[in-house]
Order: C-alpha cells, then sequence, then structure tokens
C-alpha cells in the first residue's frame, strides 16, 4: 500500500478546479513520475498545495498578488501565507460593500446616493424600488458583519417583502444577492454591484456574472490581468526549459524563482502547468486558440 504522502501527491490532481476534467493527461502524468522520483520536503508540499487548481483562481481579486507570493515561496524554497481565494473578501472590496451598501440605504430613503457606483439621474424613487434598495443596501452591510448576518437578513426580506423586484432580488441561493454576495472575493465585484444598482433603477432583477460567467467576460473587464496570467506562464516556462530571460520582466522572474534545482523545478512545472489549464479555459470560453509549451 502507497505512503499517504505519495498517494497525496497522485491524487492531488484529481480536481484541477476546471469543469469537465476527470482524466489525467500526459503532463500531470509526467509530472506525478517527477514526485514518485524526488524525496519532497514539506515546504514543496506545501508550496503546491497553495497553487490555483480549486479554491484560487483568476477570478479571484487578488490572483495576480496570490501568484506572484507562490513565485516568491519557490525561490525562498519556504512556504508562507498567500492572499486570495474563493469566499476571501479583501479589504478593499470590504470598503467597497460598506460605501454601496449606505448609498442603497440613503437612496432608498430619497436623499443623495453618495458611494452608489451606478446611481440613477433622479432620488425619486417608486415604493418598489425603494424597499428593493433598502434590502440590497442592508444585505451588503449584513456581510461585513458575517454570512450567517447576511443569511438572516436574506430570508428575513425573503419573507417579508411586499414587491416581486425585493422578492425576486433576495430569496434563493441563485438570486442575484445571494449570488453576487457569496461572491464578494470576484475581480467584478464594483460592476456587479452596478448591475444591481442598475437593477433597482429599472425595476428588474440583473443578472450578476460570478466564477465562469466572470472569468467569460475577463478580457473585457480587465485584459491586464489575462495578459499577467499568460506572460507568467509563459515566462515560467522558460525558466523551466532554461532559457534565458528577455526584458527586464523576465530577468525580475528568474531571479525571483532562484536556482533550477529537482526540487523547484518540479514546483514550477506544477504551477506551470495549473496555469496553462487556467488559460485553456479562458481561450475555450473566448474561442481562441493559443500554444503553449508542453513539458512533455
Amino acid at each position: 500500500m502507497a505512503k499517504l504522502s505519495e498517494r497525496r501527491v497522485a491524487e492531488w490532481w484529481e480536481a484541477p478546479g476546471i469543469e469537465g476534467r476527470e482524466a489525467y493527461d500526459e503532463e500531470i502524468l509526467y509530472l506525478n513520475s517527477l514526485a514518485e522520483e524526488l524525496d519532497l520536503p514539506r515546504w514543496a508540499l506545501s508550496i503546491r498545495d497553495l497553487m490555483p487548481r480549486w479554491g484560487f483562481q483568476p477570478c479571484d481579486r487578488l490572483f495576480t498578488v496570490g501568484l506572484e507570493q507562490l513565485v516568491g515561496m519557490i525561490g525562498q524554497g519556504r512556504a508562507g501565507m498567500r492572499v486570495g481565494g474563493c469566499g476571501v473578501i479583501s479589504l478593499e472590496s470590504r470598503l467597497l460593500l460598506a460605501h454601496w451598501g449606505r448609498g442603497l440605504l440613503r437612496w432608498s430613503r430619497g436623499s443623495n446616493p453618495d458611494g452608489l457606483l451606478a446611481p440613477p439621474s433622479s432620488t425619486s424613487l417608486s415604493p418598489p424600488q425603494a424597499e428593493a434598495a433598502r434590502a440590497a443596501g442592508g444585505a451588503a452591510l449584513a456581510l461585513l458583519q458575517g454570512h450567517l448576518a447576511l443569511d438572516e437578513h436574506l430570508e428575513r426580506w425573503a419573507n417579508r417583502a411586499r414587491y416581486p423586484l425585493t422578492k425576486a432580488l433576495v430569496d434563493g441561493e441563485d438570486a442575484p444577492l445571494p449570488t453576487l454576495l457569496r461572491h464578494s472575493c470576484c475581480y467584478n465585484l464594483k460592476h456587479n454591484l452596478a448591475r444591481v444598482a442598475q437593477g433597482i433603477a429599472a425595476g428588474s432583477p440583473p443578472q450578476v456574472r460570478v466564477c465562469q460567467q466572470a472569468l467569460a467576460e475577463l478580457p473585457q473587464l480587465d485584459p491586464l490581468r489575462v495578459r499577467f496570467l499568460r506572460e507568467l506562464t509563459l515566462g515560467l516556462a522558460k525558466w523551466w526549459l532554461g532559457k534565458p530571460p528577455a526584458g527586464e520582466w523576465e530577468a525580475h522572474l528568474h531571479q525571483l524563482l532562484g536556482e533550477g534545482d529537482p526540487v523547484r523545478r518540479w514546483l514550477v512545472a506544477s504551477l506551470y502547468k495549473c496555469l496553462k489549464l487556467w488559460l485553456q479555459l479562458l481561450d475555450r470560453l473566448g474561442h481562441l486558440r493559443h500554444r503553449y509549451p508542453a513539458l512533455v
């Protein structure tokens, strides 16, 4: 029977975070074969566990920062804390939610909605719009107290709502507000909040975009994030292949990664494979074709 640590290495790729991916490919089998040959230290396995396989994805607001931290950990040979991850709300996002929530509450009372991301041309609201604004603003502020407070707030409004607009915003896990606030870690939080405010102004529930839908609009909303992801991925491949850096950016990346000993080479190849899988998903969503170097 394989040791627990050996099974852990082999099974790590079983849920790489990409829908429909069930079988290992040649590159994953190659990475597992490398792991079998190496006496992997605990720090290397800990760093590999922080890689973007699942729960740490390109739609996360702090994804690019977390990736740079991972590169530094590989170079230093020491695992540490990494920012970003599904459900983790950054301080910046918390401030955004607070401003938006308070702005909606002021708007619902007919006052100037300072802090609202997409204020309408008029502060005069119909009773259904005012109720929806109260429910949405209160939900954003409740989330800042924790998910239990948010659930209680949404359930209370689902039971007491007088108007269909409010009911449509809050009732059910797939309703706009529960969906948006469960995914406040998403890079497009500002756009989703604006969609809700615009929906209230139009008197119709909006469609918010999270997870794969957020990734589909990534090239339009945050093209620099896609460029960073692609260039970092290709830079990792170049380091792994032993090619010299071209330009200051690649030189800095190579400096962060350090010497190419077998353990670091395995880590860089593993990170490259994780990012390659996400880039291939982004290509499919955008109906694009890019070529990425093969590990085997």
